[in-house]
């Protein structure tokens, strides 16, 4: 007998995991939305720590928060959020958000049509050429007085799928 009832099973399981290999992209594109693209980043609000300046008279810490905006039907999360911080248009430095090593179940829930706020430690090291800068972000605790502009990336996950978003933002 040519084909025994053990070898119909391993011709199916062999057809069933190629077929699986060659759907797998399309199956994890399906699980991302069209419209991630209509996700919305923004810098809302820019602080001061003090007690950082207390410790480090050196350094200056900040605390950024991202507003995060999903207008899409799914939920949605996000890995990390790449960014360069600039004050009054000097260039502060790069910050990065991650949520890389956090299981997918533990990142920031971006819900479906609403808003969700992500806070980010930024710390300055002062130089020369920042200087003027620093001197007046800690005059001004507040930062209410500093044009601050935002530039970044952000990937956006949903399932098993990953697309990277790129916004720029100044308050």
């Amino acid at each position: 007998m040519l084909f025994s009832k053990r070898r119909i099973i391993l011709i199916g399981v062999i057809a069933a995991v190629v077929i699986t290999i060659v759907l797998l992209p399309l199956i994890l594109t399906i699980t991302l939305p069209t419209d991630v693209s209509d996700v919305t980043i923004k810098l809302e609000k820019v602080e001061v720590v003090k007690n950082a300046t207390a410790v480090n008279p050196r350094i200056v810490q900040l605390n950024l928060i991202f507003s995060v905006h999903n207008p899409t039907d799914k939920s949605l999360t996000t890995s990390k959020i790449e960014y360069q911080l600039y004050a009054n248009g000097h260039p502060l430095g790069d910050g990065l958000l991650s949520y890389e090593d956090v299981p997918v179940n533990g990142r920031p829930q971006l819900l479906s049509k609403t808003d969700a706020q992500l806070p980010s430690q930024f710390t300055i090291t002062p130089s020369n050429s920042n200087s003027e800068i620093l001197r007046l972000i800690t005059n001004q605790s507040t930062g209410r007085n500093i044009a601050w502009k935002v530039i970044g990336d952000a990937d956006i996950d949903s399932g098993f799928s990953s697309a990277s978003k790129s916004f720029t933002n100044e308050i």
